[in-house]
């Protein structure tokens, strides 16, 4: 295979590694299904990449999806070129934490010191959770990895009759370093399709415990 082509193929799996930022408002344009995720995509003022939005009803319960969502050792299982990460604090329904995804010779690792706050409203039956950048001395940028930057995801989780998740994430990515907007925009349409595709497929794994606020969501 030519040079070329090469890095292009590399450049795919680094956009589709990287989070992104939510645009939870505005006039989303439909794209088509991706793997049974409806896609849709946003011009975003300012900005020469758009947002994309993934949204699917899957027949799993709220609780699992949770579960593997919340637990950071589970990352590895679903979130693709996951490398390494570390937990700098947790809170009830917070987590700061550092992540490195790894990526092929000769793209640079990126990593990403990222800020999670969830709610739950028990009334509608829906957990949402926003992950953006911070900075943090205890992770400091290092010659390992290209520090890229998520200024804001958006994740919605909604428990319905059945034991049925409805799951949307909105993102728009800026990955930093060598990634060309032209591509990021091509490619990009896909991350929401193998995200939430991902969650499904763990939490449909071995003996998913219940995340307890939610246990007896479907049940009401």
């Amino acid at each position: 295979m030519r040079p070329y082509p090469m890095v292009l193929m590399i450049l795919l799996m680094l956009a589709l590694s990287a989070p992104a930022a939510a645009q939870q408002d505005g006039n989303w344009e439909a794209l088509g299904d991706s793997d049974g995720v409806a896609i849709s995509r946003m011009q975003v003022e300012g900005s020469s990449v758009f947002a994309f939005r993934g949204e699917i009803v899957a027949d799993v319960h709220i609780g699992k999806i949770l579960t593997v969502f919340a637990d950071g050792d589970q990352r590895r299982h679903w979130v693709d070129r996951y490398d390494d990460h570390g937990t700098l604090e947790r809170g009830e329904l917070s987590e700061r934490y550092w992540i490195r995804f790894g990526l092929p010779f000769p793209i640079k690792d990126r990593d990403y010191v990222l800020q999670t706050n969830g709610r739950l409203n028990q009334d509608d039956q829906v957990f949402i959770a926003t992950i953006e950048s911070v900075d943090d001395a205890r992770r400091p940028e290092n010659d390992c990895c290209v520090r890229a930057m998520t200024y804001s995801t958006y994740y919605r989780f909604e428990a319905l009759e059945g034991e049925r998740t409805r799951m949307i994430v909105e993102v728009h990515t800026d990955p930093k370093g060598l990634l060309p907007n032209w591509l990021v925009n091509r490619i990009q349409r896909d991350w929401p399709s193998k995200t939430l595709g991902g969650l499904i497929r763990q939490a449909k794994k071995g003996d998913q415990p219940l995340y307890g606020p939610v246990a007896d969501w479907h049940t009401r």
